[in-house]
């Protein structure tokens, strides 16, 4: 079987078209954990952006600022990182679903189950090999690098730096291999990550090239969403205007920041949603195509 590659990367747009709710109901997704993030967690918030304006405004930053920085950092996204795995669990399981069970469309394809549970297991699998593959390879290119300037030889640090680029080609192989392992989950209904590079095998440049088409029209949603971000903020000052109350209780700062909090997770929140059917559906529409599925005109 195949699968047309400019077809599959508008999957996204399909989906929304055929069933709008999902985009109203994926966004509310996203909003409930925005407003949590930014609400209950606006004390942390406004210590992580005042701790990062001052380091901005520092003419020579020392490296006890840049590791407070990054302590205030990691205890913001200590709590916010398992919700943000849950949530994408859920949200990358709706749509492979919307796309593979379209019969399935009650709540916006979303569900609490074991689909979600085994997509999250095949995310933090796939996310550990392709972080440990890019970990081991930028070692490499370190060492390439500091030894080949610390014994002035030219060759090794040329070498280093053409590491970099074999490393970056060796994240997008991975990725490419990997991508089908999401899908073929909700599919087959069981984990699947090795037979994703059986899959893939043979259609690798198909699916980058789809890949890249459907980056290309997240960037064409993210600008759109920039324009009416940035109307947003001048309204209500943006989410940015918790530096400001640094120091006060969570309390004090929802009375005084909640508009901006607010508008800004809507804003976030409904444009997350569609960049979401935009890069996600399309995997989904390729396996789909692979196993056999019916596939329909881009424009149909």
């Amino acid at each position: 079987m195949s699968f047309s590659a400019t077809d599959a990367a508008f999957e996204g747009f399909r989906v929304v078209r055929r069933h709008p709710i999902v985009a109203v109901a994926w966004g509310l997704v996203y909003l409930a954990v925005y407003v949590a993030m930014f609400g209950l967690g606006a004390d942390k918030w406004a210590s992580l952006m005042a701790a990062g304006e001052a380091l901005e405004q520092s003419a020579n930053p020392s490296m006890a600022e840049f590791q407070a920085l990054g302590q205030t950092y990691a205890g913001a996204l200590i709590w916010a990182a398992p919700i943000g795995l849950l949530v994408g669990a859920v949200l990358s399981a709706a749509v492979a679903r919307s796309v593979l069970r379209p019969d399935e469309s009650s709540w916006g394809y979303l569900r609490l189950g074991m689909d979600e549970v085994r997509v999250l297991a095949v995310s933090l699998i796939v996310s550990l090999a392709v972080g440990l593959a890019s970990g081991v390879g930028m070692m490499v290119v370190g060492a390439a690098i500091g030894f080949g300037a610390a014994s002035g030889q030219a060759l090794l640090i040329l070498a280093g730096v053409l590491l970099i680029f074999a490393v970056f080609a060796l994240i997008v192989w991975l990725a490419i291999k990997f991508s089908l392992a999401v899908p073929m989950t909700i599919d087959r209904r069981k984990i699947t990550i090795v037979e994703s590079f059986a899959a893939t095998k043979g259609h690798f440049w198909s699916l980058l090239g789809m890949a890249v088409i459907a980056i290309i029209m997240s960037l064409i949603v993210s600008i759109l969403g920039m324009i009416i971000g940035a109307a947003a903020d001048l309204a209500t000052g943006g989410i940015q205007t918790l530096a400001r109350f640094d120091g006060e209780g969570l309390g004090q700062i929802l009375m005084q920041a909640w508009p901006a909090i607010l508008v800004s997770s809507i804003v976030n929140a409904f444009l997350a949603a569609l960049q979401l059917a935009v890069l996600y559906a399309p995997f989904a529409a390729a396996w789909n195509g692979l196993r056999g599925g019916q596939s329909t005109d881009v424009f149909s």
